[in-house]
């Protein structure tokens, strides 16, 4: 996991918001369990994208 957090640390501002944006808009129309699951398993990666993700679909785990 260490590697897939040292990638997203190296995107710039901008491609870390893309990526927030995507999986965010990919996971918002799932029933809430698989996106907690989902953002669960991208803490994992990284506790900060998965953050942004949650804040982005406006819910908490």
């Amino acid at each position: 996991m260490l590697q897939a957090s040292s990638f997203y640390r190296a995107m710039t501002a901008a491609q870390r918001q893309d990526l927030e944006e995507a999986v965010a808009e990919d996971i918002f129309f799932l029933d809430s369990r698989l996106q907690e699951r989902i953002t669960a398993l991208i803490s994992e990666a990284d506790v900060q994208l998965a953050e942004n993700i949650r804040r982005r679909n406006d819910f908490t785990t």
